[in-house]
């Protein structure tokens, strides 16, 4: 029913007027919920780097649906570069999804100025790739096409990446306790090609030596899989996302200094990640 339409039938009962106005508050209200608790203008303070940034009242956003190199990593600056130079002093736009923010407490968003998406700008320009985080993914279709397209150019990240693996390390995190909860130490691995692939015979490993080898399960094109150090059952939780656990091995990331290695079915090196220090080891003990 439109709203023109319902106003003139609630008016046409017999109610007082302040019943009326209350019906049509409450009306209001719901038909607008859709939009209007979906999105937020703001100004940007700071930005941190490709794929977060400070808004002007002290609120941090991570950007939805794409990840970004990480200090130390090629390409860092020229993305923090085109972020700054795409939002900086401009009016903005926040489109939430799902999940409105994260366990960081930051808001997930797509950015936009005007009607260009901040989001798509990153991937298009090949300084991101898609990085999907459920149960959010209302984009997900159009993000993989930009970053099949900027690989297809060898745009930014992808110019000397012919032979790169699709999977990409990127985040150790050793265990850490609060007043809540033990948090176990992970890793998450991300498939950054636009194809799925299966994770048997893949290995990773610490500095340690200790060392864990994938089932076979498949990884879907932007998604990423949990590996976390103790035991468990491997399973998708309730928002989608896809944890695996070492279980026989129960693997302790140094909490000083650590290098995450991942190998190929042969044995061969396609991503490391190193984390807390300097020193990074080519290869596992």
């Amino acid at each position: 029913m439109k709203i023109n339409k319902y106003i003139t039938f609630i008016t046409s009962m017999k109610h007082s007027p302040h019943i009326i106005r209350a019906f049509i508050l409450l009306y209001l209200l719901f038909v607008t919920s859709g939009t209007a608790f979906s999105q937020e203008n703001a100004k940007i303070q700071k930005v941190y780097d490709g794929d977060t940034v400070l808004l002007s009242d002290g609120r941090k956003i991570r950007y939805l649906g794409i990840n970004t190199p990480e200090w130390q990593e090629p390409f860092y600056l020229k993305a923090k570069r085109l972020n700054e130079l795409l939002v900086m002093g401009k009016d903005i736009r926040l489109e939430f999804d799902k999940e409105r923010v994260d366990k960081y407490g930051r808001l997930l968003a797509y950015v936009y100025v005007g009607d260009q998406m901040v989001n798509a700008k990153m991937i298009e320009g090949g300084l991101a790739y898609a990085f999907f985080i459920p149960p959010n993914r209302k984009y997900n279709a159009l993000l993989l096409k930009l970053q099949a397209d900027a690989r297809e150019r060898k745009s930014g990240i992808w110019a000397n990446r012919g032979k790169m693996s699709v999977l990409k390390i990127t985040s150790v995190h050793s265990s850490r306790l609060t007043e809540e909860e033990v948090f176990q130490p992970y890793s998450r691995i991300a498939n950054i090609g636009n194809i799925k692939v299966n994770l048997s015979g893949y290995t990773l490993s610490s500095e340690a030596g200790l060392s864990y080898k994938f089932p076979d399960i498949e990884l879907l094109p932007g998604y990423t899989v949990l590996v976390v150090s103790g035991r468990g059952v491997n399973r998708l939780n309730s928002e989608g996302q896809l944890i695996l656990y070492w279980n026989d091995q129960p693997a302790q990331w140094d909490e000083e200094e650590d290098t995450a290695y991942l190998m190929a079915r042969d044995g061969s090196l396609i991503d490391l990640y190193h984390f807390k220090g300097r020193r990074v080891s080519r290869k596992p003990k």
